[in-house]
């Protein structure tokens, strides 16, 4: 009795039938992966542009010298200029404003002048800094209670955001 140790074909399309489930198995599992990882890095990328945009709200409104003012523009959007010891561009800039320009941009401005919002000056604008905070504003509003302000932000398409902030003095 001679007998052959191999397997049969039986066998052989079994196991390549088992390790392809096997493998599919595996390509899901990371292609969901994937997409979770996806999903987790854009929830993270809207937390830290949240936190940073609190952080520049919280900041320049704490460290203010002065009564913050609070205006509204035809839409309805609040603009609000202060003078604050927070500055990012230039120590001697020491004026802030916030308004919602023409394009629907929350802008900060940081300037050595007041902002006025009739007849601005080309010079105004060589001696400011315009950081463009976030895009597509549907509202942008400002309400106060005592040493409280809080900053109400509608972006196109997404919840409303609010931001409570305090002043140190």
């Amino acid at each position: 009795m001679n007998t052959k140790k191999a397997f049969t074909l039986l066998e052989v399309v079994i196991s390549i039938t088992l390790f392809m489930i096997f493998i599919i198995f595996v390509y899901k599992t990371l292609d969901q992966t994937k997409h979770s990882n996806k999903i987790f890095e854009k929830q993270t990328k809207t937390i830290k542009d949240s936190n940073r945009l609190y952080n520049i709200f919280l900041e320049d409104i704490a460290e203010s010298t002065q009564t913050l003012s609070i205006s509204y523009d035809k839409d309805k959007n609040a603009r609000l200029i202060f003078t604050s010891n927070n500055t990012y561009h230039n120590p001697y800039y020491t004026n802030i404003t916030y308004l919602i320009s023409s394009n629907d941009k929350l802008v900060r401005i940081e300037s050595k002048d007041k902002f006025k919002f009739s007849n601005t000056s080309y010079e105004f604008y060589e001696n400011a800094y315009v950081d463009v905070l976030l895009e597509d504003i549907e509202y942008f509003d400002i309400k106060k209670d005592k040493k409280q302000y809080v900053l109400a932000i509608k972006q196109k398409n997404k919840k409303r955001v609010l931001y409570s902030t305090y002043l140190l003095k």
